[in-house]
């Protein structure tokens, strides 16, 4: 009896501490095609945005260049253009972006 339970706490304690080890990573879940949940945005361009493995991303207007994650910062470097440095959010299926006061873009996932 004792050996089941023993065997039982080790297998609980390995189930969580996988668990543990086991968090989204924000390089990864943002890989994907991203729209505006709302087509007003002043600034178009974000309205669709494409996060490729690798580090590279695409927006609607076929500008590209390479991304890069730093806690809540994300600066997409386009190529030609030099870097443009945002704060973003990504829950579920919902990526918030935001760049000073007059720039805040709600997308979702497709």
């Amino acid at each position: 009896m004792k050996k089941r339970i023993l065997l039982l706490a080790l297998a609980l304690l390995c189930v969580v501490a996988l668990g543990a080890c086991g968090g989204s990573d924000p390089e990864t879940d943002i890989i994907g095609t991203w729209q505006c949940l709302d087509n007003t945005q002043p600034h178009q361009w974000m309205c669709t945005l494409i996060f490729e493995e690798g580090g590279r991303f695409v927006d609607r207007d076929g500008d590209e260049g390479d991304f890069i994650i730093d806690g809540d910062t994300l600066t997409l470097d386009f190529d030609g253009f030099g870097p443009f440095e945002v704060t973003f959010r990504l829950r579920g299926n919902r990526l918030t972006i935001e760049a000073g006061d007059d720039l805040g873009v709600m997308l979702t996932r497709q």
